[in-house]
């Protein structure tokens, strides 16, 4: 959860809400800015109304840019949240509106709601069709003889393997999937390095026909067949 707000009461709440449901948490006093932005992957966006601006679309449409898979939602004080404002709120792109007077049963509940209805429309297929990651449930499956069996990955694993997926093909540093191995870090304490992450994925992919390729300087890529020697 990315929390943009300057509100230290409506901050400390959603930590302990996010600390109570596992959830990463990040805030930031002002929007972030495109060359100065963390990762994106990012589940759901709380943005609150005082740092929308005049025209909260803007605001909307710059988060949706940096954070594309991300649920946003828009916070409001009580004195603002009055129908005019929510119905201008919801029409302007936010997913959701949340009321920082609201309970925090109801704000966990409806958190709760948006993100694994963010993270439930998160799913990575590879370009053969046989290997898929499934972000919301952690899981990942291999397709062999026609049906899909479960890889055995934790955490770390699987922050790796959904890393290389999303950029299959590509070039992957080895500072990129350390990020990754970090984020999860939330889930589960990371004893090992990347090359060794690596080497175990390597292990759990054995029956993909495709492979994770290594380059100089440190550079993974994750392909869907191996690549014929010359």
């Amino acid at each position: 959860m990315l929390v943009l707000s300057r509100d230290e009461n409506w901050l400390s709440r959603l930590e302990r809400l996010a600390s109570r449901g596992g959830w990463p948490f990040e805030s930031r006093a002002s929007m972030p800015l495109s060359g100065r932005a963390p990762s994106p992957e990012r589940a759901l966006a709380v943005l609150d109304r005082g740092l929308a601006g005049a025209v909260p679309a803007k605001a909307v449409a710059a988060l949706r840019a940096l954070y594309p898979a991300a649920a946003v939602a828009l916070a409001f004080d009580t004195s603002e949240m009055d129908q005019d404002a929510v119905t201008a709120a919801v029409s302007c792109g936010a997913d959701e509106v949340l009321g920082k007077s609201w309970s925090d049963e109801k704000l966990a509940l409806r958190l709760a709601a948006l993100r694994d209805r963010s993270l439930a429309a998160q799913s990575r297929l590879s370009a053969d069709g046989a290997l898929k990651a499934e972000r919301r449930a952690h899981r990942a499956y291999i397709k062999t003889r026609g049906r899909w069996k479960e890889l055995a990955l934790d955490a770390g694993g699987f922050a790796l393997l959904w890393r290389l997926l999303e950029r299959e093909g590509e070039p992957v540093s080895r500072a990129q999937l350390g990020a990754a191995l970090a984020s999860a870090a939330g889930r589960e304490r990371e004893f090992g390095t990347v090359s060794r992450r690596v080497a175990a994925l390597r292990h759990e992919l054995a029956a993909w026909p495709g492979a994770i390729e290594s380059a100089r300087g440190g550079l993974y890529r994750l392909v869907s067949a191996p690549r014929r020697k010359a």
